[in-house]
């Protein structure tokens, strides 16, 4: 059975992805974003310690600020997803994370770059990274039939691992060739490509309204009660919970030590 959003989808006992339009751009633009953000996250820290001498203590706030969004919205992103569109979410998110990098090429052939700019644009990027990906996790199910779900993850879980290690590389090869501020602009292009598949998205979204008058907060303890009721979902919470607090550890001073010799 194919799904009834995408009139491009074929009938068959197996209907291929890659014919389901909606789904090609979603992926495109998901693994564009992916693609940039790891761009970033490898050309930040080196901005930071190259060209703004940053100590040890300032590499530690920058990553520390980076991923303080995360933590702090990570709820709330997932309930205004529920009840606000989830693709201008997405395109938001996007917008505002490619005006803030774009901020910092213009700030150094301006001679103006700050560790504070970059400390400043690494908060925002984050903010706006986790109203984009709340918004994604909960979109794809409405693009594709039920029964090609779990081929769909796989079909972006697979993706995106090639994407973060292609973006990683990628952002070396841009800072060898342009410096790290200008690199940047790679991540700023990716952010582009990403709202602009999901622009081009077509599917019906069912978003509930904030005038029902419920508390922002009273679906966030839904949720989490929900989550914590349900033993496969609180395990895999708490595993990508610590393994995502150990690589926060891992990453917060490697620039440093990589970067600068004993």
């Amino acid at each position: 059975m194919t799904s009834s959003t995408d009139p491009s989808a074929s009938s068959g006992a197996r209907p291929s992805l890659w014919r389901h339009r909606n789904f090609r751009r979603y992926l495109t633009g998901q693994a564009a974003s992916v693609t940039g953000s790891s761009i970033s996250s490898m050309v930040i820290p080196v901005l930071a310690v190259l060209e703004l001498d940053a100590t040890t203590a300032e590499v530690a706030w920058l990553t520390f600020l980076g991923q303080l969004p995360p933590a702090l919205l990570a709820l709330h992103a997932g309930a205004l997803a529920d009840r606000h569109s989830k693709r201008r979410q997405m395109i938001t998110g996007d917008l505002v994370s490619a005006a803030a990098l774009a901020s910092v090429p213009v700030g150094a052939a301006l001679d103006r770059l700050s560790l504070t700019q970059l400390m400043v644009v690494a908060a925002v990027q984050g903010a706006a990274g986790v109203l984009h990906d709340a918004a994604a996790i909960s979109l794809l199910p409405s693009l594709v039939d039920r029964s090609l779900l779990q081929r769909s993850n796989s079909r972006v879980g697979s993706l995106f691992a090639v994407a973060a290690t292609a973006g990683s590389n990628l952002g070396a090869a841009l800072t060898a060739l342009l410096g790290p501020a200008r690199a940047l602009l790679g991540d700023v292009l990716s952010y582009l490509v990403s709202a602009w598949c999901t622009a081009r998205i077509q599917a019906p979204e069912s978003a509930r309204p904030a005038a029902e008058g419920r508390r922002l907060h009273t679906e966030i303890g839904e949720g989490l009660h929900y989550v914590n009721g349900d033993h496969r979902l609180r395990t895999l919470t708490l595993v990508n919970a610590t393994t995502s607090f150990a690589l926060a550890l891992l990453n917060t001073l490697w620039a440093l030590y990589l970067l600068v010799p004993a």
